[in-house]
């Protein structure tokens, strides 16, 4: 089951500190281009674009230099956005987006209100696919029938998962890591994309179950995984 990968963020070739502001209004000055008023999208159009698209119509990962963020304000919690673009430490991808050396470097790190107007203007991208609401906290036989699709069918072969082990954790490292889960993605956004992958990133070599699983099964296994810590 491949979250994921739709949750996948590159690591963008920045240096942490950057003095955010003063380059966004030079990129802009130099182009004569009229610079947003919005100090977020100053900021997203002026650094963020050269790696993530923001607009546009779903493409596959290999012809992308990063994540896109056109669903971002369907697909990311706000708080956990916000800390993470002041400190980005945690790794959604432990061996890299597209397992280039350079493409591992630390992600551009904001001051605290940068990553507030950053994460606000990225609300504001959402697709019409995603339903909100959907996704309700799993009753007790929703998450045990989730559990049990989430091992059978493979999921921690990819992707990293809780586990009581000395590290914490278990699981492959090939697609997005699924620790922190239920703080750092939207539960609405986890259901649609598990119901086919391929909408938001086509060709992705998602898993999918062959016949398709019925959508309860789906709503299962996203709630299991919205328990994911």
């Amino acid at each position: 089951m491949n979250q994921s990968r739709s949750h996948r963020t590159r690591r963008c070739a920045f240096v942490p500190g950057i003095a955010v502001s003063m380059a966004a209004l030079l990129i802009f000055a130099s182009s004569g281009i009229a610079a947003p008023a919005d100090p977020g999208e100053k900021i997203v159009k002026s650094l963020c674009v050269r790696c993530h698209r923001i607009e546009g119509k779903p493409a596959p990962r290999r012809t992308k230099k990063a994540p896109d963020l056109i669903w971002a304000g369907n697909k990311y919690q706000r708080d956990w956005l916000v800390a993470w673009l002041q400190n980005p430490e945690f790794k959604h991808y432990p061996v890299g987006y597209d397992f280039r050396p350079e493409r591992k470097k630390r992600h551009l790190s904001l001051p605290v209100d940068q990553a507030k107007a950053v994460t606000d203007f990225l609300a504001t991208h959402k697709d019409a696919r995603i339903k909100e609401g959907v996704m309700k906290p799993g009753t007790p036989e929703q998450l045990e029938r989730g559990g049990k699709l989430y091992r059978e069918h493979g999921c921690q072969n990819c992707h990293l998962t809780p586990a009581k082990t000395a590290k914490g954790y278990a699981g492959g490292t090939s697609s997005t890591s699924f620790i922190k889960l239920n703080e750092r993605l939207q539960a609405d956004w986890i259901y649609r994309f598990n119901q086919n992958p391929n909408d938001f990133e086509p060709d992705s070599g998602a898993y999918i179950p062959k016949p398709p699983l019925p959508d309860e099964d789906i709503y299962a296994i996203t709630a299991y995984m919205m328990t994911l810590k």
